[in-house]
């Protein structure tokens, strides 16, 4: 080699892009504003004569969660608690969230409280909400006039 590097020719464009990224990642309260999902993340389906909602609770185990129905809404409350044995300064790295979380789920109809059941497993909840008698889909029969 005779010593002579090639050096890449000053692109103002990614000198800018690069710039700009660094801004932005000093703006870490916008950050996590910009990036935050309800947690935890749901799906909520129609069975039929019940609906099914299903919600990612990785690291949770049943006895810290807790559900509440009131009218037409749907409460999941419970605790995300941090490892005992680290210590907030040594993390170079969070993006799992610590801490209390509630979430609310408005349901399509009225369900019947009484008869609702949750199963947990694998880190995901299912809770079974059967429909009250009014909500449910019923069959009109038609008949002919003669």
């Amino acid at each position: 080699m005779n010593g002579f590097q090639m050096t890449k020719r000053w692109d103002p464009m990614r000198e800018f892009q690069r710039e700009m990224g660094r801004l932005f990642e000093t703006l870490e309260p916008l950050r996590h504003w910009r990036s935050q999902r309800p947690y935890p993340p749901v799906n909520l389906y129609d069975g039929g004569d019940h609906y099914v909602l299903t919600a990612e609770l990785p690291g949770t185990t049943p006895e810290e969660i807790d559900l509440a129905i009131t009218g037409e809404t749907l409460t999941l409350r419970g605790e995300r608690k941090r490892s005992e044995d680290v210590g907030e300064e040594s993390y170079r790295r969070q993006e799992r969230l610590f801490g209390r979380w509630s979430r609310s789920v408005a349901l399509p109809e009225r369900v019947d409280g009484s008869k609702a059941s949750a199963q947990f497993a694998l880190g995901i909840l299912s809770v079974t909400l059967p429909k009250t008698e009014e909500a449910r889909p019923r069959q009109i029969p038609v008949t002919a006039n003669s």
